[in-house]
């Protein structure tokens, strides 16, 4: 069976949200750290630090404390999660055109093409590593395909990558079925069946894994083969503006809301990025104290353009909305921006996409050995009656 053609890095950041909350508060990084969220009107564990031993992710709160009695409890922040992996992404983005986002903490590369810019693949993936702080231990896996480098990057030490080899059938084979991307039921079927490792499933014919698993048959039966086929999807990130203020004390009135709302919204409408320009959502963010956080989504119906217009909009909103109890904060962002005429329009500086494009063409070079086959069209004579004299075909030169 033929091997993807694509070598791919795994990035992998285990315990994102605890890492995230120390990177931000080190007075707690000797301290057992246990995250909370609540789910419906259950309060699980969503991480917890080394240091909170017996505590574990999905156990309900009352049993990790009841086992680490001297547990710091935080409230679960996913903005703040995603915006510090967030930056790792942007970064990685940076270094190849080829990245995608497989959830909080883990990443996938391309690298086809880019040992030559680095100089060898071993300072490419020291590279890539050194993308994430050093507090964050990274792990890293290469493989030709997704499923085998996720792998690779699970078996691989803090701070290290491991590169699986050319046999990745044998490399798998001693990893259990449960890191497959099988429904619960499925995992649960095979370990009926006795079949715990992803060497029992390779060894075992297509029709039989397909008689028991249906659909997801065949793919279980190509991954546990080193088989993965499937292509690397880059990130499309929405392109937003965040601002955020804490109150002195924790406050219902109305009054205190709409001010903090009207300071934020004077905020994001002065910054460089955005002046000039139309937002079509707006997102406002609240911890709430002794409550879960709360959170509200607004459309505008006709993008706004200014601070006096979203606040108009935003006023009749919250003055409808009842809150859940004292807000001891608030994030305001700012996302679907367009032209005036409604057009999608960038947040980015000429200058950052100008930085993009000379990227995209070295990588290009390096992919093909040579000066890649791209021109653009130049002007030379507008005003002439001659069509062919109007304009020229060049080289691509950002």
């Amino acid at each position: 069976m033929l091997k993807s053609e694509n070598l791919i890095a795994c990035l992998l950041v285990t315990h994102m949200p605890v890492k995230a909350e120390l990177k931000r508060r080190p007075e707690l990084r000797e301290k057992p750290v246990v995250i909370t969220e609540s789910y419906g009107s259950k309060a699980l564990v969503l991480d917890s630090s080394p240091k909170a031993r017996g505590v574990a992710s999905g156990m309900p709160l009352s049993e990790a404390i009841s086992r680490c009695k001297d547990a710091v409890l935080l409230q679960a922040d996913g903005s703040h999660y995603q915006e510090v992996f967030d930056g790792l992404i942007r970064t990685l983005e940076s270094k190849s055109p080829l990245v995608e986002e497989a959830g909080l903490g883990c990443a996938y590369v391309g690298l086809n093409g880019l040992e030559t810019m680095y100089g060898g693949e071993a300072r490419l993936i020291s590279s890539l590593l050194q993308v994430a702080p050093h507090q964050f231990n990274p792990r890293m896996g290469v493989a030709y395909g997704k499923f085998p480098a996720y792998i690779a990057a699970a078996a691989s030490r803090g701070g290290r990558a491991t590169k699986a080899p050319a046999d990745l059938a044998g490399f798998l084979e001693r990893f259990s079925i449960d890191l497959l991307p099988l429904s619960w039921d499925n995992k649960a079927s095979l370990h009926r069946f006795g079949l715990h490792t992803l060497g029992q499933v390779a060894a075992l014919s297509v029709g039989s894994i397909q008689a028991q698993l249906k659909t997801e048959g065949r793919r279980a039966w190509e991954l546990a083969n080193g088989v993965d086929y499937s292509p690397l999807v880059p990130c499309r990130r929405e392109e937003m503006v965040d601002e955020f203020l804490t109150f002195p004390s924790p406050t219902v009135t109305r009054e205190a809301v709409l001010t903090a709302v009207e300071t934020l919204l004077g905020r994001a409408f002065s910054r460089p990025e955005i002046r000039g320009r139309y937002v079509r959502i707006a997102n406002v963010e609240s911890q709430i104290l002794c409550h879960a956080p709360w959170s509200r989504r607004f459309a505008f119906k006709n993008a706004v353009g200014s601070k006096e217009k979203a606040l108009f909009v935003l006023k009749g909103r919250l003055d409808a909305l009842e809150l859940p109890g004292p807000l001891e904060d608030m994030r305001l962002t700012l996302a679907g921006f367009t032209g005036e005429e409604g057009m999608q329009s960038s947040l980015f500086s000429d200058v950052r996409k100008k930085e993009q494009l000379k990227e995209m063409m070295r990588q290009l070079e390096a992919i093909l050995g040579c000066q890649p086959p791209i021109y653009q069209i130049r002007d030379v004579e507008r005003w002439s009656r001659i069509p062919e004299r109007r304009q020229v075909l060049v080289p691509f030169d950002p």
